[in-house]
């Protein structure tokens, strides 16, 4: 199901995509850690992080004061934003700085790579998996637990990987329910114990010049369309401009049966394509409007039913064919709320330019690269102690008000680079 092949190859339909499943959670992995294994395998993720990612510095900017204000007994959450794959290996080496072991939660696809071994693997480092369309219990009681017995977990609010360095895309929910179910649980123990929530933001530089290349990846994607050609003139920034237009045409006129290039902006061209699309599949599958504003928790609820249709024998050939092409359309969903329009026109720097291109590549030829070299820096927040700053008697208000919060927070960490 990639979205952006066009017509001439169609064995690019087979290559793996951005936030694509279109099967079921086959089992839970839980955290099995060893720290033996860990720290052999750490030897391994440093060769990984240097020439696949391309990770030439990372700094941790501080935060000794803020880790040693929690007790030796208390739970923390730390909800960093997610821009790229590389991030848990940021993690990971703050982990090592501050002597503490951290565990994570994953997406359960993650675990299935190389005939599993990548999940075993993951396990011994401390991972465990979720069901990111569903609503995972286990691995909500799993997070409750590690942190009830004053663990530090990991987790990644924002759900998906979008390679926005420099935006932050609305939070799932489930991170403010974890913590405060987590204190809450405490609190019927009678437990002295505190639960964390410690805000933090990755953001990346490159370190030299990649504009060559970057022409490079933009003269393939281009030749990728035969049919299509920009203006010779074009810069860089306007040719990858040009080039999600294109793109977003193309869909247009396959969805709608037209262009609504003349109807307004990019980021207006692109929210109209994911409100129409989604609010026809939830009339059709959920028999209702959407009961949130929040496009991931809106998919969410929509992959769910069209999963159980796809997936179910007993439905007819026509009905799981027609929840099949309903969960493509989500999955363009998906891939259109990570280009927000105006990325390129707002800000045109060079990681801004590579992040877009590398996403196009994704897209359409299923690669999953990093162009050109980058520094790393993690930076964390003021942390938010769940036993005194929110009210839990109100839980539902208390979830609402925690995630808007979180935001907030995280996105001005983001800022202050």
């Amino acid at each position: 199901m990639t979205h952006f092949s066009s017509h001439r190859d169609q064995d690019f339909l087979e290559h793996p995509t951005r936030f694509l499943s279109d099967k079921l959670m086959p089992k839970y992995w839980p955290p099995r850690p060893n720290w033996f294994w860990k720290k052999m395998i750490h030897v391994l993720l440093a060769y990984y992080v240097r020439n696949h990612w391309k990770f030439l510095d990372i700094h941790i900017d501080g935060a000794e004061e803020t880790f040693q204000k929690f007790g030796p007994n208390d739970g923390v959450l730390i909800t960093p934003n997610h821009s790229h794959e590389g991030d848990p290996h940021i993690l990971l080496k703050a982990a090592k700085k501050f002597h503490k072991k951290f565990y994570f939660m994953a997406a359960w696809q993650a675990f299935c790579g190389h005939g599993g071994l990548d999940g075993r693997i993951l396990q011994r480092m401390g991972v465990f998996s979720v069901d990111r369309d569903g609503c995972d219990r286990r691995a909500v009681r799993t997070a409750v637990e590690l942190l009830c017995a004053g663990q530090y977990l990991v987790v990644f609010p924002e759900g998906e990987i979008h390679r926005l360095n420099d935006r932050l895309k609305p939070l799932c929910d489930g991170v403010a329910y974890m913590a405060l179910s987590a204190q809450r649980e405490l609190k019927k123990n009678a437990s002295d114990a505190k639960i964390w929530i410690l805000p933090s933001a990755i953001r990346y530089e490159m370190t030299d010049d990649v504009i060559p290349e970057l022409e490079q990846a933009m003269k393939r994607l281009e030749a990728h369309f035969l049919w299509w050609k920009p203006p010779k003139d074009a810069s860089l920034q306007e040719r990858i401009v040009l080039f999600g237009e294109m793109l977003l045409t193309i869909k247009e006129k396959e969805k709608t049966g037209k262009s609504f290039k003349e109807s307004g902006d990019l980021p207006h061209r692109i929210q109209k394509m994911i409100k129409n699309i989604l609010a026809q599949h939830e009339k059709k599958y959920l028999k209702r409007s959407a009961t949130a504003s929040n496009v991931a928790m809106r998919v969410k609820a929509l992959r769910r039913q069209l999963l159980d249709l796809w997936l179910d024998d007993a439905q007819t050939p026509d009905v799981r064919q027609e929840a099949y092409q309903a969960l493509d359309d989500v999955q363009l969903v998906l891939q259109l709320s990570s280009y927000p329009g105006d990325y390129i026109s707002e800000k045109p720097n060079v990681l801004r330019l590579a992040e877009t291109i590398e996403k196009f590549e994704e897209d359409i030829f299923g690669l999953n690269h990093s162009i050109g070299s980058r520094r790393a820096k993690l930076i964390f927040g003021q942390a938010i102690d769940m036993s005194c700053d929110v009210d839990l008697s109100h839980m539902r208000a208390a979830i609402s008000g925690l995630t808007d919060r979180l935001e907030e927070t995280i996105q001005s960490l983001m800022d202050q680079f």
